[in-house]
C-alpha cells in the first residue's frame, strides 16, 4: 500500500485491456473509473472485499490492523482476517492473510492483545511477547476462539482446544473485544441476543427483547466465566442486532469514565448502520449507564464497526471504522474491490453546552503532520460574505489538487432564521458535496451528497444528512468550527472541535478541485455571515507519496 501507484499505471492499463478481451470488464472507461475511485488518504483493499477492522493492536513499533476479508470477490463471502501494518497511520504495508477459515467455520470479527505477562502460556521466546487474537468462529453457530502469534503478529497458531467460549444457544453471539483490566484480569465483551428461542418469538412479534452485550472474565485467555450483561431493554439505546462492541476508560477532570461502543445495523441518525456509545461506569464485572437515548460516534452514514487499538504507545484512545453503510455496501461502484477504512481518530471526552459528557474525535496528529502540505495553504482572515453571494476560495490558486484540508472558524450568529452557510467542494461538471449550517433548524448541521456524482447504484445513497449541534461547554454559539478532510471519494467533517463528526462517501465523475462558501439568505439583506479565521490546504499529499 505504501508504494506509489504511478509507476504501475501502464501495467494497470494493460490488465484492463486484457480483462476487456476476456469479458471480465466491459470497457476501459469502467476500469479507469474504478481506479479513479481509489482513495488517497484512506486505507482501501486492493482487490475483493473488506469490512470490519479487527484485532487493532500496537506492538514492536507497529500498528497492526487486521480486517474482515473475502478473497473470492468484491461482495461478501467466507471471511478471513487480512493484515496490514503501519508505523504512522499514513502508509500501510499489506502482509499475508493472518487467519483463514477451518472446520469450525469462517473467521469473523474480534480483537487482539499483547500478553505481556504470558498469562496464556503461549510465549516461546522471552524476547517476543505473544499476540493473542480472540475472534468469532462462524460455522453452524457462532463461537469464540483464540489464536496466538510468536513472531509479532505475522503468523498465528489456532488454539487446539477451540472454541474457548462455546455458543450457549444464541443466534447472535459474536465480535469479542478483550481488554486488560486493573492489572489483574482479562475482560471480554461480545454482542449477544438472549437466545435463539427468544429471537424466533421476537420475529413473529410474540416477544420483544432488546439486544445486548455480555461480559466475561479470565486469567489466562483460555477459560472464561460470564460475569454480567448490558442491554437495550427496557429502554436504553437502539434496539436491533448489536455488533462489534468495545469498552475503554477515558480520563476526564481527574476521574475515570468508561465508554461502551456498540455498532448497530440500523436506526442511525441518518438511517442505516451506525456506531452508538454509552457513557458510564465499569467495575471489572458490570457496566452501568444512566443513558437512555442513543449517542452516536458519527452523525454521517459511513462509519461503522469502529473499534480501538490495544496498547497504543502514547496512551491515546485511537479508533478506526469501516467506511461505508450496510444499506449500500455491496453496491458501491468500485468494481473489483470494495471497502475502505476511516482515518485513524483520537477520541476524548468533553462536556457540551448542556454540561453532559460527549465523545469528541479528531484525526490523529500523524496524518496532519505527514499529509498536510504547509506550502499549499490559503490563509483566510476576517472576511464577510454578503447575503445570497458566494466566496470562491480556490479560483485564484495556482495549484489544482483534489485532496484538501480545511479548518475554518465561521461567525454564524448573524444568520437570519432559515438562512444557511454552505461549504461546497465541486468539479467542472457541477457535481458537488456540500456541508454547513442551517440556522434555526433542530438539526442544523448538514452534509449533502444529492448532487455529488454517481448516486444511481443504490436508492439509499443520494441523500442530505443532518445532525444536532453539540457545542463545547467552553464554546460560543455564534462561532462554528468547520474542519474537513477531503479525499477523492470521501469526506470526514468535524464540527466544533470534533463534537459532531460527519463522514460520507461520494463518487464524482471527475475529482472536486474547487471550494465555495455560500451564504443563502433567502433575499434577506440583513443576514450576516463572516469567516473569523482559518486556512485551506489544497494539496494534501497522497498516502502513496510519503
Amino acid at each position: 500500500m505504501a508504494a506509489s501507484l504511478a509507476g504501475i499505471k501502464p501495467l494497470l492499463n494493460w490488465l484492463a485491456y486484457c480483462c476487456i478481451a476476456l469479458g471480465l470488464v466491459t470497457s476501459v472507461q469502467g476500469a479507469q473509473e474504478w481506479d479513479n475511485f481509489r482513495p488517497k488518504l484512506h486505507y482501501s483493499v486492493q482487490l475483493n472485499w473488506l469490512n470490519d477492522p479487527n484485532g487493532l493492536v500496537f506492538v514492536n513499533g507497529e500498528y497492526h490492523m487486521y480486517y474482515q476479508y473475502h478473497p473470492g470477490s468484491s461482495v461478501p463471502g467466507p471471511k478471513s482476517w487480512a493484515h496490514t501494518i503501519s508505523r504512522d497511520f499514513v502508509t500501510w504495508s499489506d502482509l499475508p492473510t493472518a487467519l483463514e477459515p477451518d472446520e469450525l467455520g469462517d473467521i469473523w470479527s474480534g480483537s487482539s492483545i499483547v500478553d505481556f505477562t504470558n498469562s496464556s502460556g503461549f510465549q516461546t521466546n522471552v524476547d517476543v511477547y505473544p499476540i493473542v487474537a480472540v475472534f468469532t468462529h462462524a460455522g453452524q453457530s457462532q463461537q469464540q476462539s483464540i489464536a496466538y502469534s510468536n513472531d509479532w503478529g505475522r503468523t498465528f497458531t489456532k488454539f487446539a482446544q477451540n472454541p474457548v467460549i462455546p455458543n450457549p444457544g444464541k443466534q447472535d453471539f459474536r465480535d469479542p473485544k478483550v481488554i486488560w483490566y486493573n492489572d489483574e484480569s482479562w475482560i471480554l465483551v461480545l454482542a449477544a441476543e438472549i437466545s435463539i428461542v427468544n429471537n424466533i418469538l421476537k420475529q413473529i412479534n410474540l416477544y420483544s427483547v432488546g439486544d445486548r452485550v455480555e461480559f466475561y472474565i479470565s486469567q489466562d485467555l483460555k477459560n472464561w466465566s460470564l460475569s454480567s450483561d448490558f442491554g437495550a431493554d427496557p429502554d436504553q439505546g437502539l434496539k436491533g442486532v448489536w455488533e462489534c462492541p468495545d469498552i475503554f476508560p477515558l480520563e476526564f477532570d481527574g476521574e475515570t469514565v468508561w465508554v461502551l461502543l456498540v455498532s448497530n445495523g440500523g436506526g442511525g441518525p441518518n438511517g442505516g448502520s451506525n456506531t452508538q456509545y454509552f457513557v458510564g461506569t465499569f467495575d471489572g464485572t458490570t457496566f452501568s449507564s444512566p443513558q437512555i437515548d442513543p449517542l452516536f460516534m458519527d452523525s454521517g452514514v459511513d462509519n461503522y464497526a469502529s473499534i480501538s487499538f490495544f496498547n497504543e504507545p502514547r496512551g491515546r484512545r485511537v479508533i478506526i471504522g469501516w467506511m461505508t453503510n450496510l444499506m449500500y455496501a455491496n453496491d458501491i461502484p468500485t468494481g473489483d474491490w470494495r471497502g475502505q477504512m476511516t482515518m485513524a481518530r483520537e477520541v476524548r471526552l468533553a462536556k457540551n453546552s448542556g454540561n453532559a459528557l460527549r465523545l469528541r474525535s479528531l484525526v490523529v496528529d500523524e496524518i496532519v503532520e505527514k499529509l498536510v502540505d504547509p506550502n499549499q495553504e490559503i490563509s483566510v482572515g476576517i472576511t464577510g460574505i454578503a447575503p445570497d453571494t458566494t466566496m470562491y476560495l480556490t479560483d485564484s490558486v495556482p495549484w489544482n489538487n483534489s485532496l484538501m484540508h480545511l479548518n475554518l472558524f465561521i461567525d454564524v450568529g448573524g444568520l437570519c432564521q432559515g438562512c444557511s452557510l454552505s461549504i461546497c467542494f465541486l468539479n467542472s461538471k457541477e457535481q458537488e458535496i456540500c456541508s454547513g449550517y442551517d440556522h434555526g433548524r433542530e438539526r442544523p448541521l448538514f452534509l449533502d451528497r444529492e448532487r455529488s456524482g454517481r448516486t444511481d447504484f443504490n436508492p439509499s445513497f443520494s441523500r442530505r444528512l443532518s445532525a444536532i449541534r453539540e457545542i463545547p461547554l467552553d464554546g460560543a454559539n455564534n462561532i462554528l468550527q468547520f474542519e474537513a478532510f477531503l479525499d477523492l471519494v470521501a469526506i470526514e467533517v468535524f464540527f466544533d472541535g470534533g463534537m459532531t463528526p460527519m463522514t460520507s462517501l461520494f463518487y464524482p465523475e471527475e475529482p472536486y478541485t474547487f471550494v465555495e462558501i455560500r451564504h443563502h439568505a433567502l433575499g434577506n439583506i440583513n443576514s450576516r455571515l463572516s469567516i473569523a479565521s482559518g486556512s485551506v490546504f489544497q494539496g494534501m499529499k497522497s498516502m502513496y507519496e510519503v
